[in-house]
C-alpha cells in the first residue's frame, strides 16, 4: 500500500497519539496508537484512531481497534471531558463491526450515527449481530456499507444528514 501511494504521489507519514493534522476546513487529532498492545490482534490494536472536525461535523474514526486498545482509547478520551460531553455526530465503527469491541467506548460517544464499513458476504461474518444490536441499544442509527453502499455524511454538529448510493 505504501509503495502504491508513493507511486501515485500521495505522501505517507506515520502518526502517533497526540499528533494533529489540518487541511482547510478539517482538523484531526490522532488518539491512537499511543503504545504497542500485545494482546488481541497486534496490527488491529495498532490501528490509527482519529477525532475529526469537518466544518463543525464531529467524527470519531476507530480504525480496526479491538477491545484492548478501545479501553485504552476511552481512558485517553476521558482526559478531555469536554470532548465526550459535547459528543460526536458520527462514529466509524471499529474493525468492520467485529464482536471484539468495548461497549463502554461506544456509549461514551453520544453519537446518533454509527457507520460500519464492511464488504458484503465477507468471510468473517462482519458486522457481528451482537455489535449491531448493542449499537442500536445505545441509540445509534446504524448504517452499513454492505447494505447502503457509499455513505456521505453532511451537515454540522447537531444538524446531521446523510445520503447513500443505494
Amino acid at each position: 500500500m505504501v509503495a502504491e501511494a508513493r507511486a501515485a504521489g500521495v505522501p505517507v507519514t506515520r502518526v502517533w497519539a497526540g499528533d494533529r493534522l489540518a487541511w482547510p476546513g478539517i482538523e484531526a487529532r490522532v488518539w491512537w496508537p499511543a503504545r504497542v498492545i500485545r494482546a488481541g490482534s497486534v496490527p488491529n490494536n495498532a490501528s490509527v484512531v482519529l477525532t475529526v472536525d469537518v466544518d463543525g461535523l464531529r467524527l470519531l474514526l476507530l480504525g480496526d481497534v479491538e477491545r484492548e486498545a478501545a479501553a485504552e482509547l476511552l481512558r485517553a478520551l476521558r482526559t478531555e471531558p469536554a470532548l465526550l460531553a459535547d459528543g460526536f455526530d458520527v462514529v466509524k465503527v471499529a474493525h468492520h463491526g467485529s464482536a471484539n469491541r468495548d461497549d463502554e467506548l461506544y456509549a461514551a460517544t453520544h453519537a446518533p450515527l454509527a457507520l460500519v464499513s464492511v464488504g458484503a458476504d465477507n468471510d468473517y461474518g462482519h458486522p457481528a449481530p451482537s455489535t449491531v444490536t448493542a449499537l442500536r441499544g445505545d441509540g445509534f442509527q446504524v448504517l452499513r456499507t454492505d447494505q447502503s453502499g457509499d455513505i456521505a455524511v453532511l451537515g454540522d454538529h447537531g444538524g446531521l444528514r446523510y445520503v447513500t448510493s443505494r
